[in-house]
């Protein structure tokens, strides 16, 4: 009897268990803040063309993945074409103050009713530093690092995922430390990130210091594009219904590791929430959705897409010869699935579940788009499955250069230089007065004119010493300023199970 109730007590504790962990699955509910602009505030900085379709397929995608969603968004002439039922919101301060103080009543309620809210933001558009602090651009100025960490101590979720695709993002998150330093950090970026609450979770574009990668085969920024991929199943390696931050990463990687040239080869930075790792860290859960789905696999090797009717894309993926993807589609039709490369297309029907091996092929009659970028033609060169998780975890660092860039100054360095030379010009000038003065002296002159002469003489010579003196620290200034190298920021990223990064900046 002993053993029979421990049995019971054993098998009720387990099925417990169960239970508690579906009913945590069920109570989860997701809430997104997705802000999205083409333009900059600084004026020597061309505008981005895809950062407002990025924003709007970012929502999209949310709200299929059952998401509660606000866009802040400024669509360009040919976006509001592209997406007519998109009801503007320019994005600015004030807007996501609002948006977020909304966001925050409808988490709290979720939570008060038993539910365990996740939040998400979304950003794709310009970003940069000054003075070390990371920004990104809104319609009416500059969203800073520490607005940002605001807005997440504010946030009522459970957990916040945040995703950024501009140039310099991780400056947007985290702090670049103490200059000259040159350590390993385990499990973050690099520098303080003490002011990162603890339950946030960050999925950033590490790309070189140059522009933000668009591309016009994808009408969206490469990272963007790719990270959607991924969210939409193209990532899901081990067919759990679940995308972590590994997976996501070492999606973005794979597809990336084939561009020939760096500098157009975008990279991916993840820090896992909390103390998880990023092999553990859900990034984005699809059981719960209610959207169709295209089993693909295995047995496909070939780089596939899928468009819409209008030619919007929605994800890329190469899967492993052994690899099964599941991938998320709306519900709108009609949708194709096409190859890279070639003239054949499958038309998806209507079904929440269908299988690319039973549809049928058809030759295209629709003429490629647009002029492909020759560097992006490798994308999604390499297949994904096990391996590339295998691979990315144990690749070898990675260096990506981020150049910091300041307030512009030209115009100071430009008048020390004037300063300097104005400063010769008027000593030179004063030097010939003086020796005029003394030129006019003669034997027969008075001894009251010749003193007059003397202090004159004097008064010239201090205003020309002084000004040589500057003529000096101007110009030197202006020479050091102009020849000196600039010292760039390395970031060693080191894509493997608890991302490190080391950081080695000179001046």
């Amino acid at each position: 009897m002993r053993r029979l109730g421990l049995l019971l007590f054993v098998a009720a504790t387990c099925l417990l268990w169960a239970f508690l962990a579906h009913a945590e699955e069920q109570e989860t509910r997701s809430f997104g803040l997705v802000v999205g602009t083409n333009i900059s505030n600084d004026p020597d900085v061309k505008p981005l063309r895809y950062a407002d379709d990025d924003a709007v397929n970012n929502a999209k995608l949310m709200g299929e993945l059952g998401a509660q969603v606000v866009l802040l968004v400024g669509l360009d002439y040919e976006s509001k074409k592209m997406f007519p039922e998109i009801q503007e919101t320019p994005p600015t301060r004030n807007a996501i103050e609002q948006a977020m103080a909304r966001l925050n009543q409808m988490m709290e309620k979720a939570r008060s009713q038993g539910q365990r809210p996740i939040f998400y933001f979304f950003y794709s558009g310009h970003g940069d530093v000054d003075n070390n602090r990371g920004y990104v651009n809104l319609k009416d100025g500059r969203f800073w690092r520490e607005d940002l960490m605001a807005l997440l101590a504010q946030s009522a979720a459970n957990e916040n995922h945040v995703v950024i695709d501009a140039c310099k993002s991780y400056f947007l998150v985290f702090d670049r430390g103490k200059g000259g330093e040159r350590a390993p950090l385990s499990g973050s970026l690099i520098g303080d990130k003490s002011s990162l609450p603890t339950n946030t979770g960050v999925v950033l574009s590490t790309s070189s210091a140059a522009d933000s990668h668009e591309w016009e085969a994808f009408q969206a920024g490469v990272f963007s594009h790719e990270v959607r991929s991924a969210l939409r199943g193209a990532a899901d390696q081990n067919l759990d219904g679940q995308v972590t931050y590994e997976e996501a990463a070492a999606f973005v990687w794979g597809a990336n590791v084939s561009v020939p040239n760096p500098k157009f080869r975008p990279n991916v930075f993840v820090h896992a929430p909390g103390e998880k790792r990023a092999d553990e860290a859900v990034l984005a859960d699809m059981r719960a959705t209610r959207v169709d789905n295209l089993v693909v696999g295995p047995g496909v090797t070939e780089h596939l897409y899928i468009e819409d009717q209008a030619g919007r894309r929605l994800a890329d993926l190469r899967p492993a010869p052994e690899q099964t993807v599941s991938l998320l589609l709306p519900k709108e039709r009609p949708l194709f699935v096409r190859q890279s490369g070639s003239d054949e297309e499958v038309e998806l029907p209507q079904g929440n579940r269908l299988v690319l091996a039973a549809l049928p092929k058809r030759v295209t009659t629709v003429a490629r788009r647009g002029a492909e970028h020759v560097a992006f033609r490798s994308l999604f060169s390499r297949p994904f499955g096990q391996q590339t998780v295998i691979d990315y975890r144990n690749c070898p660092p990675e260096a990506v250069e981020i150049i910091e860039t300041h307030r512009d100054l030209t115009w100071l360095r430009r008048g020390t230089g004037i300063l300097g030379l104005g400063a010769a010009l008027l000593g030179g000038t004063m030097t010939g007065l003086s020796a005029r003065e003394s030129s006019s002296v003669k034997p027969r002159t008075a001894g009251t004119k010749r003193k007059e002469v003397n202090d004159r003489i004097d008064r010239y010579n201090i205003v020309a010493v002084t000004s040589y003196a500057l003529a000096g620290v101007g110009l030197a200034t202006y020479l050091v300023w102009t020849l000196w190298p600039e010292k760039p920021v390395e970031i060693q990223v080191m894509p493997n199970r608890e991302t490190q990064v080391r950081i080695s900046v000179g001046f």
